[in-house]
């Protein structure tokens, strides 16, 4: 997701020029600082309270503010009829045991 920046900032100690083009990943979604086992899927994360206790945007697949995406509730719930329907149908596993590891480049 991109950003332009619509004036002069500073942000971690870099300073951002007016008009620049700023790239938000959402990598953070695996930050150690925010999450407990952050390689993994682990539905307690998004529990009320463990919400409350991260910044708002530690987690941010679909934007945020005012161009959040307006699809995300739609989708959110697809999603969980998605997993719902496949899971009384199949049982997934990996083919094999190797380990993956993402690639950010």
């Amino acid at each position: 997701m991109t950003r332009a920046a619509i004036r002069d900032d500073e942000i971690g100690g870099y300073r951002i020029p007016a008009n620049s083009e700023v790239l938000l990943l959402p990598y953070i979604h695996r930050h150690p600082k925010y999450w407990e086992r952050p390689e993994e899927f682990v539905p307690k994360h998004f529990l009320p309270e463990k919400e409350a206790a991260r910044p708002r945007y530690a987690y941010f697949p679909f934007g945020g503010g005012p161009r959040q995406c307006i699809g995300n509730n739609f989708a959110l719930m697809e999603a969980q009829l998605i997993i719902a329907t496949l899971a009384q149908r199949y049982r997934l596993r990996l083919a094999d045991s190797r380990r993956l590891t993402p690639n950010l480049l």
